[in-house]
């Protein structure tokens, strides 16, 4: 489980061979850091996602989480329409896959980017039981609304120096998307959402909060598992697909411009 490279395995048996008999030819080289894992059925591979490791008393959160929002919806008969998961992600700039085609040996591979793979904004993402999803609430990291940009309706833009969504702009969903009475919300566990003013306005608007348990956000939260990844990869393409076809721009030293907000 610990990451690991050719290189480092060649060395690791050079190291071995010093204190063993009859090794004074070996020199570990590239070929011979190869071949073997060939025989072994092992390759070198990207790592892929890191799985989350679930706590030992998964099964009985699962079981009280359930009870407690079942509870919830025959206390106030809660429709569908009414209950509602939200979580927020981190989005960057720049989204260029981490493979492409070259030629075989090729002792550098770059892809082309516009220099901002770390340059990142926020996204608040909400949906309903029913299938309704919420505008998009996107926080770009800046301190002041930027000037003659005009964004989609169909999305809701605010700006923090940090680019993360605190008390003030959690305060700001609500009040923008949380207009109904009666409902019942299941973010993440994430701190903001339990500050006093929070609690304060989801009592004003008789909003039942329930935390997704520690650890259990791989069963536990729709939007991580089944809606942040597609449209990160939905976003991902159309960045591609913009930095090969589309119009862009450049600095005096001829370094192309990224995407405008």
């Amino acid at each position: 489980g610990s990451g690991v490279s050719i290189a480092e395995v060649r060395m690791k048996a050079l190291t071995i061979a010093k204190m063993c008999t009859n090794t004074a030819g070996f020199k570990a080289s590239h070929g011979w850091g190869d071949r073997p894992w060939r025989f072994m059925n092992r390759s070198v591979q990207l790592r892929t996602t890191i799985a989350q490791k679930l706590p030992m008393d998964s099964d009985t959160k699962l079981l009280q989480f359930q009870k407690c929002i079942i509870k919830l919806r025959k206390q106030h008969c809660y429709d569908l329409s009414l209950i509602s998961n939200a979580d927020q992600t981190p989005l960057h700039f720049d989204n260029a896959y981490d493979r492409t085609l070259e030629l075989k040996g090729a002792k550098t591979v770059s892809n082309a980017t516009t220099g901002h793979e770390k340059s990142r904004f926020t996204i608040m993402l909400a949906c309903m039981a029913n299938g309704t999803k919420l505008p998009p609430y996107i926080v770009f990291k800046r301190k002041t609304v930027p000037r003659n940009v005009i964004f989609p309706n169909t999305v809701h833009m605010r700006v923090h120096p940090k680019g993360w969504i605190y008390e003030a702009l959690m305060l700001d969903w609500l009040q923008t998307f949380w207009v109904m009475p009666k409902n019942v919300i299941f973010p993440n566990t994430i701190h903001c959402h339990c500050m006093p003013s929070i609690k304060k306005r989801r009592q004003q608007d008789k909003t039942d909060l329930a935390i997704i348990p520690g650890g259990m956000t791989k069963m536990l939260q729709p939007l991580d598992v089944t809606v942040n990844k597609p449209m990160k990869d939905a976003l991902r393409r159309k960045w591609n697909t913009w930095l090969l076809e589309g119009e862009h721009t450049f600095t005096a030293g001829g370094r192309m411009r990224t995407p405008t907000l």
